[in-house]
């Protein structure tokens, strides 16, 4: 049986303003971040793990780096796992894309399926791409930690619950929160979903986040 911890980074400078990341606006961690991510690393330290596969973001490896540096485990970066294109939204906030793309943002929060990001990804491509990278990963049988983006994670555990990518909002995510998925005859089965209790207070208010 292998274990695939799966985290989205900690908090980031642009979460703390509500603007979309996407892959171009590429902000660091917020001092609240870098508190999450000291808190993840000093759950990591008693979890041996083969190696820490992170997106390339600023944010991703700096949260991967603060573990690895208690850990011991290596970090390989992994561009299957970058947040999605937002195109033309990367860089804005939130309440400027409400109103410029009123009826796509809509779309996102109803039908994220059928949404391609104005100047970016289709939604659907991005699940292509991190689904095609999730079916090699789970023949690796190694414990591994992975460090991403919120969207991304949702699509992993909406793959191993079994569900449609249309209902990726229907379960709570925090960053620096532990999801734990094991795998066993090729059976991916989630066994802990959004776990903050080793972020003790450092808990992210989520609903200014351009998500």
């Amino acid at each position: 049986m292998a274990k695939i911890y799966l985290v989205q980074h900690a908090e980031s400078i642009a979460n703390t303003k509500g603007i979309y990341q996407g892959q171009t606006y590429n902000t660091g961690l917020s001092l609240l971040g870098k508190k999450q991510a000291k808190s993840l690393a000093l759950k990591f330290a008693k979890i041996p793990i083969a190696k820490i596969i992170t997106s390339p973001l600023l944010r991703t490896r700096e949260t991967a780096l603060v573990v690895s540096k208690l850990n011991g485990a290596g970090i390989f970066l992994e561009e299957a796992i970058i947040e999605t294109n937002h195109g033309k939204w990367e860089g804005e906030k939130k309440a400027a894309i409400v109103r410029t793309w009123r009826k796509i943002y809509k779309n996102w929060l109803d039908n994220p399926p059928g949404v391609k990001f104005p100047g970016g990804e289709a939604f659907l491509y991005t699940q292509k791409r991190v689904l095609d990278w999730w079916k090699d990963l789970i023949r690796e049988k190694e414990d591994v930690l992975v460090v991403t983006h919120d969207n991304i994670a949702r699509i992993i555990i909406a793959k191993v619950l079994g569900l449609s990518l249309d209902s990726i909002w229907n379960f709570h995510l925090h960053p620096a929160a532990l999801n734990i998925i094991e795998i066993e005859n090729g059976e991916a089965k989630l066994k802990c979903l959004n776990n903050m209790e080793h972020l003790e207070s450092l808990h992210t208010n989520v609903a200014i986040h351009a998500l």
